[in-house]
């Protein structure tokens, strides 16, 4: 969700002035006495003035150094604004500290990034927090990342199946929803002959929860309508996932297929976990009807650049929506085999149009009408 602003801004911050601008909130400053927030507060201002993310590690825990490296301990990737690689260097062009608070022996640092374009426009993407707490008897007080402390204060876990569920500790787990979406986990796996692992859960009940939960009290991609949405950590096996429950198939099927399917592209990788494991927490028919009563309303529309296509709304995306009909049509004509083919095509543009005029006969000068064919029998 980042736009040509977002750069805008940092092209007219990097010009300007090299004075750090970290700023301390003045309700905060006038109350630091007086709640013995001092050591806190210079621990945190410390880290904020240090040049750069590798000098700050200083401040940091150790156990999270060792886990992370010093270079990748600070976990909030986000606040790399501007993509520098170096999210110490990013909270310099305008961190204020807004609040401590302090819970038993742990600080809360809550923080706002904000960003002057001029005089008159700014923008805030992140107001985030972190922790400090006694590291050990001898290590003083140091830094902590915000998601493990956060997960233990508001989260619990249960296993079912091949998942490991972290949820809020309010919710009472539907255990028939969490076997339901194991039994399509094996089932993907059983046909398509994938080895199933191990794979972590973790939903929220909502998109300010799923932030809050991450270390950001606001974000700036936590703006619109709310729907169910996840995200999948090809890396650790973890999916994170928000606005519905402990049944989202979608991004654990990301994880289930990446081991085996790396060099799928887009298109087709998008497709398949919607067709077996819904999109936004609604089924493949779903999408195609609503696109189908677009194309009704819009007789104009074409497909003929479908690889330049990207969303039709904010809940139903092309790449998804006939991403999943194209697994649809090849699995109905032609079951595991003809899906294989699909996936196993490559990643490339050209990769993507070899493999509808080797699975379906489509040459590309075709596709619009191949596609709009295929969208009316779905429902003849």
């Amino acid at each position: 969700m980042k736009t040509l602003f977002t750069y805008l801004v940092f092209i007219n911050l990097a010009f300007s002035s090299n004075a750090q601008k970290i700023f301390v909130d003045a309700s905060l400053e006038q109350n630091v006495d007086l709640f013995q927030l001092k050591e806190p507060l210079d621990l945190w201002l410390k880290f904020l003035h240090s040049e750069n993310d590798s000098i700050g590690s200083k401040y940091w825990n150790q156990d999270e150094l060792i886990e992370f490296g010093s270079n990748d301990y600070f976990q909030l990737n986000d606040l790399d604004y501007f993509e520098l690689g170096d999210k110490i260097k990013t909270l310099h062009y305008g961190t204020t500290v807004l609040s401590i608070t302090k819970v038993d022996s742990l600080y809360k640092i809550m923080s706002q990034l904000k960003l002057d374009y001029n005089d008159s426009v700014s923008t805030t993407p992140f107001i985030f927090h972190v922790y400090a707490k006694i590291e050990d008897e001898l290590g003083g007080l140091k830094l902590y990342n915000p998601f493990p402390i956060n997960q233990s204060l508001y989260m619990k876990s249960k296993k079912i199946g091949n998942v490991s569920y972290v949820y809020p500790k309010w919710h009472h787990l539907d255990r028939r929803l969490a076997k339901k979406q194991n039994k399509i986990l094996k089932g993907v796996a059983n046909e398509f002959n994938i080895d199933l692992g191990n794979y972590t859960f973790f939903f929220t009940d909502n998109r300010s929860s799923y932030f809050k939960l991450r270390g950001y009290d606001f974000h700036f991609e936590n703006i619109g309508a709310e729907y169910p949405s996840g995200k999948a950590d090809l890396d650790r096996n973890e999916v994170y996932s928000f606005g519905n429950n402990e049944y989202y198939p979608h991004e654990l099927l990301h994880l289930l297929i990446n081991s085996k399917w790396e060099n799928a592209h887009l298109w087709f990788n998008e497709g398949f976990v919607t067709y077996f494991g819904q999109s936004r927490g609604k089924d493949l028919d779903w999408h195609i009807a609503k696109l189908k009563q677009h194309i009704d309303s819009h007789p104009e529309f074409s497909f003929s650049n479908l690889l330049d296509l990207r969303s039709l709304d904010d809940r139903t995306d092309y790449r998804y929506v006939i991403g999943g009909l194209f697994i649809k049509i090849a699995y109905e004509k032609g079951g595991s085999a003809l899906v294989e083919k699909l996936m196993s095509g490559g990643k490339s543009k050209n990769n993507f149009y070899d493999s509808l005029s080797t699975v379906f006969g489509v040459q590309k000068e075709n596709v619009d009408s191949f596609i709009k064919e295929e969208i009316n029998g779905v429902f003849d």
